[in-house]
C-alpha cells in the first residue's frame, strides 16, 4: 500500500468553488441541509439559535436562512476569505472567527439550538475527538443538537462497470491513500463516542452514492485530489505532487469506461 499522504487543502477561488460544488452534490445525496431527525417549529415561526461549525463559504447557512428566515445563523471558521463580505449576506446570518482548537468564547456558551459540523475529517484525528466533542456541547443550550455529517471511508470503494475484468489501478491507488491507513476511520464511530461524552439518542445515518450520481461524485473527489496535489507541490513535495497528478489523469480515463470512486457519506445527530 502506497505510503499515507498528509492531506492539506487549498483557499483559492478554485477551492470555494470545489466546496460550493461539493455542497450542490451532498444536497442531491442527503435531501436536506437540517436533519429531519432534529425536531423543529414550521420555518415561518421558527426563532432558532444556529451554528456552522468550519462553514467555508458560508453555502450551507446561506441555504438554511433561505428556509428559515426568522432564525439566526452563526457561522464560524478559522478563516472567512471564501465567504460573502458581511455586506452580501442576509440579515439573519453573521459569521464570525473561531479556531475549533481555541477555548469556546464565553459568550457563546450555552447559545445553540443547533451545531452543525460537516467534513472535519482532514482538520481532526481520534485523539482530538472527545476534546472537540466537549466544545461543541458546551455551544449548545441542554436539549439542543449535534449534526455532524462526515464522509465514511471505511466503507470507501472502487464501483466497477459490469463486465468484471475491467482493470482500475489508478482509482484502486488513489482509494488506497485516501484510506491513509484507516487515519479517517473514527468517522464511523462518532454516535458511540457522543454517547459516552453526555449525548442523548445519538444516531447515524448512512448515504451511498446512487448509480446516476457516481460519475459526478468521482469527479469532485477529483478536483479534491488535484487540490491536494497542488498543496503538495507548493510545500515543494513535487514527487508525490506529480505521482498524484498522474493517477488523476489515469483515473479519469478510468472513469470514462464506467468505474467511480466512490466515499459514502454519514449524518450523526445527538442531543444535549
Amino acid at each position: 500500500m502506497p505510503e499515507p499522504y498528509d492531506f492539506s487543502l487549498d483557499r483559492t477561488h478554485a477551492a470555494a468553488c470545489r466546496l460550493n460544488l461539493q455542497y450542490y452534490l451532498w444536497k442531491e445525496s442527503l435531501r436536506f441541509d437540517i436533519s429531519p431527525t432534529i425536531p423543529f417549529p414550521k420555518a415561518a415561526d421558527n426563532s432558532a439559535m444556529i451554528a456552522d461549525i468550519a462553514c467555508g463559504t458560508a453555502i450551507w447557512l446561506l441555504h438554511v436562512a433561505r428556509s428559515m428566515p426568522t432564525a439566526t445563523i452563526h457561522g464560524f471558521d478559522i478563516d472567512l476569505s471564501r465567504a460573502p463580505a458581511k455586506g452580501l449576506l442576509p440579515q439573519n446570518v453573521h459569521l464570525a472567527h473561531w479556531n475549533i482548537f481555541d477555548d469556546v468564547p464565553a459568550e457563546l456558551v450555552g447559545k445553540y439550538d443547533v451545531v452543525h459540523v460537516r467534513l472535519l475529517i482532514l482538520v481532526i484525528e481520534r485523539k482530538d475527538l472527545r476534546d472537540i466533542i466537549a466544545k461543541f456541547r458546551k455551544l449548545l443550550k441542554p436539549g439542543g443538537y449535534l449534526q455532524w455529517d462526515e464522509l465514511d471511508t471505511v466503507n470507501m470503494c472502487v464501483k466497477k462497470p459490469a463486465d468484471p475484468a475491467t482493470q482500475t489501478p489508478a482509482l484502486d491507488e488513489l482509494r488506497d491513500l485516501c484510506h491513509s491507513g484507516g487515519r479517517y476511520d473514527w468517522s464511523v464511530d462518532i454516535a458511540t463516542i457522543l454517547g459516552e461524552e453526555g449525548f442523548w439518542d445519538s444516531k447515524i445515518t448512512y448515504f451511498g452514492d446512487g448509480r446516476e450520481w457516481e460519475r459526478a461524485l468521482n469527479d469532485q473527489h477529483m478536483l479534491t485530489m488535484e487540490e491536494f496535489a497542488g498543496v503538495l507541490m507548493d510545500k515543494g513535495e513535487r514527487d508525490q505532487a506529480r505521482h498524484m497528478q498522474r493517477l488523476i489523469g489515469e483515473a479519469f480515463r478510468e472513469a470514462t469506461g464506467g468505474a467511480a470512486l466512490c466515499i459514502p457519506r454519514l449524518v450523526c445527530t445527538a442531543r444535549k
